[in-house]
């Protein structure tokens, strides 16, 4: 199996039929370069993912538990990505560039989903079955969706944030989001924002901070010198609740109640050693093996819902150790870093 750095160079680099032939392998291209179409009882489905960034270790979980499922069922997969979940352009590429390779299937994170319709519209002119994980599209062909029910589970999130305070008069919380046009983080923003409300917590600032500990860092060092009554953080991604927490301690302001999504091993160790209160912890290792589950039941002509919800779990200082063991367990078990 090619490793994602060598096959997103060859991707990258150009889109001519050797390239490709190269990138898939001992798969060939047919004549309009789908493969989905032309399936027999025989072939074994070929998959193509494409996520969101490689620096953040979600998605190197996402990886490594499609990795080991695709083993397991004996299919090939692809995964690439940009470095950096702001570059919107780079996934688009990457995904025209996985359109021309014979994958059956091309399963896509948007990083902005405007900016990908016309890419995923191709995949499916060209016959391929298009699903996303870990963040939902309004794409109207879309085959199916894997991953959490983000506005519910951020609700959770909010409301849990707002009981941290509900002794306290007058509560603000500020929310640390990710880039403005992805709707993972949108509909994050919003189940927070109904979930505080709802437990008389007032919302004085939403700030986008694009998933950059750096930008969070600053973002909070600001809004902390112009209001004084902050009392709740609640951020859409961790790397965002790193930043939040870094500023929070440098004016030693340890009053304040910081809540973070996702779940990853950093953001963890600091709810276990009690610098962060909580994390609402998604499971991106299943996330990563539905996809592929459900990309050859698809293939293979079975009955499957539209969407395959994956559970969040609440990690306080009490369950933080067993769950980072468990994290690393699922890195180390396919080579993840």
């Amino acid at each position: 199996m090619m490793s994602w750095r060598n096959l997103r160079r060859l991707l990258c680099l150009t889109l001519s039929t050797v390239l490709l032939c190269c990138a898939c392998g001992e798969q060939e291209l047919s004549s309009d370069g789908s493969g989905y179409n032309q399936m027999d009882p025989t072939h074994t489905p070929y998959i193509g993912m494409v996520l969101k960034s490689t620096e953040n270790p979600y998605f190197a979980l996402i990886k490594a538990g499609a990795e080991y499922e695709a083993d397991k069922l004996g299919v090939q997969v692809a995964i690439v990505s940009p470095e950096k979940e702001s570059n919107v352009k780079e996934q688009a590429q990457l995904v025209a560039a996985m359109t021309k390779l014979k994958t059956d299937v091309i399963i896509v994170a948007p990083s902005n989903e405007q900016r990908i319709t016309q890419e995923l519209e191709n995949a499916k002119k060209s016959g391929k079955l298009v699903l996303t994980v870990d963040t939902s599209s309004d794409f109207a062909d879309c085959d199916g969706y894997i991953g959490t029910n983000q506005y519910l589970a951020a609700y959770k999130q909010g409301a849990y944030a707002a009981k941290l305070v509900k002794e306290q008069n007058n509560a603000n919380a500020v929310i640390l989001r990710g880039a403005d046009g992805d709707k993972t983080h949108m509909l994050r923003e919003y189940g927070i924002e109904d979930g505080l409300k709802d437990g008389h917590v007032t919302v004085s600032a939403v700030e986008y901070c694009d998933c950059s500990e750096e930008k969070a860092e600053e973002t909070m060092e600001a809004l902390l010198k112009e209001d004084d009554n902050i009392q709740v953080v609640c951020t859409t991604s961790d790397s965002m609740a790193v930043g939040a927490q870094r500023a929070i301690a440098e004016l030693g302001r340890d009053d304040i109640h910081i809540v973070s999504f996702d779940g990853m091993i950093d953001v963890s160790e600091l709810v276990r050693v009690g610098e962060i209160d909580a994390v609402f912890a998604q499971d991106p290792y299943e996330m990563g093996k539905q996809c592929i589950d459900y990309a050859v039941k698809k293939c293979n002509g079975e009955e499957v819902e539209d969407s395959v919800y994956t559970d969040v779990t609440l990690i306080t200082s009490g369950n933080a150790e067993a769950h980072i063991s468990e994290l690393q367990r699922q890195l180390e078990r396919w080579g993840g870093k």
